[in-house]
């Protein structure tokens, strides 16, 4: 069975980078089996949110908002009201990657709200898609604004994905300074 890929970040989109096709397409395969397979809800949604983020970075932008559906429908069902949040979540992302911004910018509004419930990690977590959604759309002082607090939460809670918050703060940054 295959692991789990890391992909690396483009400093200038924000988006996720995946150098080899083949490994990505192997492991799409391979979370679709264990999802099917999988021997309790936790494992299955573990696996569905993977498979939507590595579509994502396939391109197949309709299979991953088809599977980003089932994945949020799959959370209301049998889910934990945290992976509720982040299979919506990741729904929204797939909007946004599409250009469906008013789509994603509605359910990251509802998804900011609620995210303080869910401890620092979701909260970044949650920050740093909603400033992926700004960015997108050109509204770089907002996204700054979101980057710079999943920033200030990763660093006091020491978690690693505080790199991931300074790489999207300083692209924000550079953007907004070639618009001046």
């Amino acid at each position: 069975m295959s692991e789990p890929i890391e992909p690396s970040y483009d400093p200038r989109t924000l988006r996720e980078v995946y150098p080899d096709a083949d490994a990505v397409r192997e492991r799409v395969a391979a979370l679709r089996t264990q999802i099917r397979t999988a021997p309790d809800d936790v494992a299955e949604l573990l696996a569905r949110g993977e498979l939507v983020e590595l579509l994502i970075g396939l391109a197949d932008l309709d299979g991953a908002l088809d599977e980003g559906r089932r994945a949020a429908d799959r959370a209301e069902i049998a889910g934990a009201p945290p992976q509720q949040h982040l299979a919506r979540l990741r729904l929204a992302h797939v909007h946004q990657v599409r250009g469906e911004f008013a789509d994603a910018t509605l359910l990251l509004t509802e998804l900011l709200n609620a995210s303080t419930q869910f401890g620092p990690i979701i909260e970044a977590f949650t920050l740093d898609h909603a400033g992926r959604n700004e960015y997108d759309q050109g509204h770089y002082a907002d996204a700054r604004d979101h980057f710079a607090r999943a920033l200030a939460l990763r660093e006091q809670f020491e978690l690693p994905e505080a790199a991931l918050s300074r790489i999207a703060l300083t692209a924000t940054e550079q953007r907004m300074g070639e618009e001046q």
